[in-house]
């Protein structure tokens, strides 16, 4: 996971892409819920 703290939200690197979030605890939710969904196929 990596991403940085911007004047409009947190932007996250999801699968290669930025993403912008709200804040950085919504990144690392989403990215956990993501990896969990893999995960389970």
């Amino acid at each position: 996971m990596y991403g940085y703290l911007t004047s409009s939200g947190y932007k996250g690197l999801v699968c290669g892409r930025w993403m912008l979030f709200a804040t950085d605890t919504e990144y690392y939710e989403y990215m956990r819920e993501h990896e969990e969904e893999r995960h389970a196929d």
